[in-house]
């Protein structure tokens, strides 16, 4: 049992584009606690496992991967076709639909809002709108967020692929 799971590890550590995915993730999650502090003066530690903000994270994450993997596999394999489609659905519902909902839900938190200064509820509301009781804004990204964090992660995929293993 012991020597399965050695066996495992050893291998989790030899596979490159994992970890060039992983440490583009971690990197992008670290960095936007800083940027938000340059962008608001507030430190806020929940940005590290927060959705949504400068720069993409699934971005960073999609593209390490997928570079790395051109060196690894060669850009004629499968796996690396397979990879390439991943991290552009990956990116375009970072950019858009995600984004998008994340629009949607600042529109309906300032009508629920109203409501709520209206002394109104909504039918299917069991009642008064408290304040706190809000839709998550920050759900996707604007295009400069994902190709920022593209870009991250095509320098870790690159550092993976020529200097690791």
């Amino acid at each position: 049992m012991f020597q399965h799971t050695l066996s495992f590890v050893v291998g989790l550590w030899h596979n490159r584009p994992l970890l060039a995915a992983i440490l583009a993730i971690l990197l992008t999650q670290t960095v936007k606690i800083p940027i938000h502090y340059a962008q608001y003066g507030v430190w806020d530690r929940h940005r590290l496992l927060d959705a949504g903000g400068l720069p993409s994270s699934h971005a960073a994450g999609v593209t390490a991967l997928v570079v790395t993997l051109a060196f690894v596999v060669g850009t004629s394999s499968p796996t690396f076709a397979t990879a390439v489609v991943f991290a552009a659905i990956v990116m375009y519902d970072a950019g858009g639909i995600r984004r998008h909902a994340g629009e949607h839900a600042v529109l309906l938190n300032r009508i629920a809002m109203e409501m709520a200064k209206a002394g109104l509820t909504a039918k299917a509301s069991p009642g008064p709108i408290r304040e706190g009781e809000r839709l998550k804004e920050i759900l996707g990204h604007e295009p400069k967020e994902v190709i920022i964090g593209a870009f991250i992660g095509f320098v870790i995929g690159v550092l993976f692929g020529v200097h690791w293993g």
